[in-house]
Formats: C-alpha cells, structure tokens, sequence
C-alpha cells in the first residue's frame, strides 16, 4: 500500500483496524490546570500546541481520564479546546483515552470513592466513559483504552473477562467509542481478553487493535510487562493477533532528551525531577547508555530524541509514538523523527551501546 500522509506527516493503521494515525502522536499527561494539578501546560500554550500540531500532522492526541492525579483535568483542557475550535477540528483528530481509575469532579482537591467508581465493572465503565465524553466535549472516542488489569495479589481478573469486554463491545454499538484496545498487559493478558472478545462482540471485527506499554531504548523489556518476559516475545505475539504496539514513556522520562547527562545532573526541574523518580531513571548503567547514544546521534545529526523516536518506528509493529510535549519545541522536535532513517549499522551501533553501558 502506498504511504498516506496528512499535512505531509507519514500514517499507519492500528494493527488489523481500518483506524489511521500519525507516526507521532501527542501525549497529553502533564496537561490540565497547573494551579491544583502540578501540570506542566494549561489552555493558553496547550491550545498554541494542539494548533501547531495539526499543522504539522500530529493527529493522535492520548490522553486518560485519570491524568494529573486523578484530577480529570487533561480532558477538561482538551475539552476547552474542542469546544472553542470547528467540528472539523475534533474530526481530524484520533482521540484516545483510558478508563480504569478513579476522577476527582472539577475543582475537588481531595475525594472519596466506592470500589464501584474505579475498576473494570460494567457499571463502572459505562460511567467512566460517559464523564470522559462530558469532559472531552464529545461525542465519540477513537480508541478507549482499559488503563491497566484489573486483577488480584495472584494475578487473576476482579471482574470476570467477559463483563469488561462485553460492556466495552456495548460503547462500540452505542457509537460511543470506535475502537477498543489495552494498555500495560502483558501478551498472556491481551491474549485472554482477545478469546473473550471472540464470545462476548457482536462479530469479528469487534477486538482489541492496540496495547500502550512502556517501551523505550533504556527500558526495552518493559514492553513485555511480565518480569522475565522478553522484548522480542511481545512484540511477535502482537504481530500475529493483529494489535498495534503503541509506546509510552518513550523518551524514560525526558532522559532520551539529552537534558540529564553524565557530570552534568545539576537540573532542577524537569519530568524526573519532578516526578521525583531521580533513583529509577538517573542509574550509572542508563547515564552510560545517553552517551553511547548521544554520540550515535551527533554522528547522524540528528538529536538524541529523534533516535529515540525513529528506533521504535522502525518497528513494524508500532504505529505511532506518543511524546509528551509541554512545550512547543518539544513538538517541532519529535516531528523531525519521522524523516530520520536508521540502517542496519546504525541498528547494530545502538545495539552494541547498550551493551557496553
């Protein structure tokens, strides 16, 4: 099939699904109302940002009701800005969102909520997607995402398969939701919830066409998800069910940025910084790595996160890369990877830095 692009931004189906989106996409986490939320960006950046975006062919926008602390407020922003933008604004856009956690109303610091308010229950999705549509200001959502399992201390689902996946095929018939999808399962769960969705849809194209995983070069087993559980192993099983491998923390954190090197880790602010996560990210072995990689990357002229970006596009299981941006450069930057070209020694360069960090 022939390349499609949209304002000059290369596209790629989600898995097996008719559903297109841009190879990079816009991460909307620390978006919301930074006087309660500790975001990064409101309205007045954010909507110079999702403007700029489309110019540039940034069309996936993720996002979830649950970012910024459960404050909701994400949504609300992105709501705001649909709501002051024409129809055809909210039509170019593939909008993703998840549901699995609980959200504070507008405005609530601190709340309280029943085992019924989060979850994966009928009753809880139903409601979760309803408030969702309300804060986004519309009337369907691309592609739902369940957050994360919901599962026991053993592993085993809180509420059975088959009540989660056949309230989710419900949305779809309702027209509320296009396209279904997961995010932190491993392949055994995404499996199991693929064969429930075979008993529970109305007909075959009811599944799940997408995971959303932590998956970068620093951190390259975590796509697996299950400890021991290999990269590669994840990757070829999403390959053969059809469901499209969508990273997140894709830059670890801002570290594939180039901002923390080695000798230089006087930064005081910053998403590490301040998501206080300095011991999880800012180990010797991932420092060593950045400077393998920087190299790479200067050798190229490229920067450090359009390497980190064009790797995990070129694998052909991924079809998109949603960065977090909270800043217009951030954006301009990210764009670029689209046109970074890695071939078989670069590859191998990367491979071999890795190791020797």
């Amino acid at each position: 099939m022939a390349q499609v692009k949209f304002n000059g931004m290369p596209c790629r189906r989600v898995g097996h699904s008719g559903l297109f989106v841009s190879e990079i996409g816009l991460g909307m986490w620390k978006w919301g109302d930074a006087s309660y939320d500790k975001s990064r960006i409101g309205d007045h950046e954010g909507f110079r940002v999702l403007d700029r975006a489309l110019e540039l062919g940034v069309f996936h926008w993720d996002n979830a009701c649950s970012y910024n602390l459960g404050s909701g407020n994400s949504e609300r922003l992105l709501g705001r800005y649909f709501a002051s933008r024409s129809p055809l604004v909210r039509e170019q856009v593939a909008l993703a969102t998840k549901v699995r956690n609980p959200v504070r109303e507008e405005h609530m610091m601190e709340a309280s909520f029943t085992p019924n308010q989060s979850g994966a229950s009928r009753k809880y999705v139903r409601y979760a997607v309803d408030k969702c549509l309300q804060r986004l200001q519309t009337d369907y959502i691309d592609l739902l995402y369940l957050h994360s399992p919901f599962v026991d201390d053993e592993g085993n689902p809180v509420v059975p398969l088959e009540e989660t996946w056949g309230a989710m095929d419900d949305l779809i018939s309702q027209g509320k939701v296009n396209y279904i999808a997961v995010s932190s399962h491993s392949a055994k769960q995404i499996d199991a919830v693929a064969e429930t969705l075979k008993a529970v849809g109305k007909d075959a194209s009811r599944r799940i066409i997408a995971v959303q995983n932590r998956y970068n070069l620093l951190e390259r087993e975590k796509v697996a998800v299950e400890k021991g559980a290999k990269e590669e192993a994840l990757l070829k099983s999403c390959e053969k069910m059809g469901v499209g491998v969508i990273p997140f923390y894709p830059l670890a954190s801002g570290l594939l940025t180039g901002r923390y090197r080695k000798g230089q880790l006087d930064a005081t602010s910053g998403r590490i910084i301040d998501d206080g996560t300095q011991e999880e990210f800012l180990t010797e072995r991932n420092l060593n790595a950045v400077e393998g990689l920087v190299e790479i990357a200067e050798d190229k002229g490229v920067t450090l996160a359009q390497l980190a970006l064009a790797w995990l596009l070129a694998h052909p299981q991924v079809p998109s890369v949603i960065a977090g941006v909270t800043k217009m450069a951030h954006l301009e930057d990210n764009v670029k990877a689209v046109k970074v070209e890695l071939t078989e020694m670069d590859l191998k360069r990367i491979d071999e830095a890795l190791e020797a960090a």
